[in-house]
């Protein structure tokens, strides 16, 4: 099965480039030119956030023709298509139709390789949920001891404390007869 990624960049890098000959395993020893070569693509992983990680990937597509200079012209068609598209490429269906998403791509680059041939390198990177169980959230959260009535004694402050509170006072001056009025009015 085709991921939905690699078949939207197939679709696209086909439609922009004159729907050559697509190969996608090996390529055979009289293959038909104009082609585009679609090999496994380089995956390396790694973790993204606390529910997703990460597949960043490397595709090198080749693309192959009577000469040098035309395999690079049919690799320069799709990088232009995708930079002017801002580097991104619609999501297809199944079925080949428009999904509504589109996939953010890296900025490509291409070389040629050999006589006839060249090569456009697309780089991106997919984030995707681990698999995790359904579980059933906390619904309540109760502390040992808040329905014991034992644990909400009565304090009593000693005699000797309260006297001395109350011998302890702290004499505030008295506001001003106009505090809380508009200044020249009575």
């Amino acid at each position: 099965m085709l991921e939905q990624e690699l078949a939207s960049i197939i679709k696209f890098t086909l439609d922009r480039a004159g729907n050559p000959s697509p190969y996608y395993w090996n390529v055979q020893e009289n293959f038909c030119v104009p082609a585009a070569y679609f090999p496994t693509p380089e995956i390396m992983t790694g973790g993204e956030t606390l529910r997703t990680y990460s597949m960043d990937y490397a595709w090198y597509i080749m693309f192959f023709h009577h000469t040098a200079q035309e395999a690079y012209a049919l690799g320069l068609s799709v990088l232009t298509a995708i930079k002017g598209s801002r580097n991104l490429i619609p999501l297809i269906t199944e079925t080949g139709e428009p999904a509504g998403g589109k996939l953010r791509i890296d900025d490509p680059s291409l070389k040629i390789l050999d006589d006839g041939a060249a090569q456009l390198t697309l780089n991106w990177r997919s984030r995707r949920p681990y698999d995790m169980t359904e579980v059933t959230k906390m619904q309540t959260f109760e502390v040992e001891g808040w329905k014991n009535p034992d644990i909400y004694i009565e304090r009593v402050i000693p005699a000797a404390f309260a006297e001395a509170i109350t011998h302890c006072k702290t004499m505030y001056p008295t506001p001003p007869q106009n505090a809380g009025t508009i200044p020249g009015k009575p």
